[in-house]
C-alpha cells in the first residue's frame, strides 16, 4: 500500500514536469504515427464486417416479416 501511494505520488509529479510531458508527446507521437497502418487496416475489417452482419441481419428480419 505504501508503494504504491509512493509511485502513484512521483508519477503524479513527473506528469508535472514540462521536460517529462514534452518528450512523453513526442513518443506518443511516434508511437501512434507507427501504429496508424495497422489501426486503418483494422478498422477497414471491422467496417466489413458490420456491413455483412448488417444486411444478414436485414435478410434474417426480411425472412421473419414474410413468415407473418
Amino acid at each position: 500500500m505504501i508503494f504504491r501511494k509512493l509511485v502513484v505520488t512521483a508519477l503524479g509529479y513527473a506528469a508535472r514536469n514540462p521536460a517529462i510531458q514534452k518528450q512523453a508527446k513526442k513518443i506518443a507521437t511516434e508511437a501512434a504515427l507507427k501504429a496508424n497502418p495497422a489501426l486503418l487496416k483494422g478498422s477497414r475489417v471491422a467496417g466489413e464486417k458490420y456491413r455483412d452482419l448488417k444486411q444478414e441481419v436485414k435478410k434474417n428480419v426480411e425472412e421473419f416479416k414474410k413468415e407473418k
